[in-house]
């Protein structure tokens, strides 16, 4: 099989990793078929060939593609423009992608629709909803029209950007999930994380300003007793399995 990546865009050294292997065990994948580009990496596309691959992950970051270019730091700029030329790369070139959260929001400010805080979410969990399309959507098939999902982002995505199909939507967040074209998709929420990971999240994040740090102990309860299982890593099986190539 030819192998998938998985692009960190977190400067945290434990989140990356973590979020690493919570997509590969997710995906079914083994270490050697999801080859991990850190943030430290992320000019990688020198060496990148579309044909070599099966697929790509883009991770969640605490950057906010929102806030005004003057204050983004130099790695940050670098970072958001590696991951334009990554998506422009898998959309003329057919390359199947799933980015989630930072990587939602740059992909819509590439199709020309802006982010807002307006449509932040703090950390927690979300009801997530299945629009008409979602439930036609071959990767998520078998999922149910309403399943939970931690989310935690300064800013989202408020109308669907042009010649993306809105797949998922939430009540606070409009554009929970898009795809475009046939193979590039992009989520707000954070399909990796299951009860465990997003306490451990929480705990690297609590200082982050996602949410008031005297509410932790609350956010530990709400995860604990909102989710019966982890649904929304079926997304991350249902990529492998679907793009996966010999």
């Amino acid at each position: 099989m030819k192998p998938f990546i998985m692009v960190s865009t977190r400067p945290e050294i434990e989140a990356a990793e973590q979020e690493y292997e919570s997509f590969r065990i997710d995906g079914g994948l083994a270490t050697g078929d999801l080859h991990h580009v850190r943030l430290e990496e992320v000019d990688f596309l020198s060496g990148f060939q579309a044909g070599d691959v099966s697929g790509v992950f883009i991770g969640g970051s605490p950057y906010d593609v929102s806030s005004p270019e003057a204050a983004k730091t130099r790695t940050q700029l670098r970072v958001e423009e590696q991951v334009r030329e990554l998506l422009s790369v898998a959309l003329k070139e057919g390359v199947p992608v799933l980015a989630t959260g930072f990587g939602l929001e740059v992909l819509a400010r590439y199709l020309g629709t802006e982010t807002s805080t307006r449509f932040a979410e703090s950390l927690g969990s979300a009801e997530i909803y299945l629009t008409a399309d979602g439930r036609q959507d071959p990767l998520l098939q078998g999922m149910p029209e309403v399943f939970t999902a931690f989310v935690g982002h300064h800013a989202g995505v408020g109308q669907v950007p042009a010649g993306a199909t809105l797949l998922a939507t939430s009540a606070d967040c409009p554009v929970q999930m898009v795809r475009v074209g046939a193979s590039v998709y992009g989520t707000q929420f954070n399909p990796e994380l299951d009860v465990d990971l997003f306490l451990s999240r929480l705990s690297i994040y609590k200082d982050a300003g996602y949410g008031d740090p005297g509410l932790i102990d609350d956010l530990l309860n709400q995860a604990r007793t909102s989710t019966s299982g982890h649904e929304a890593g079926r997304l991350i099986r249902s990529f492998v399995e679907h793009f996966s190539q010999d």
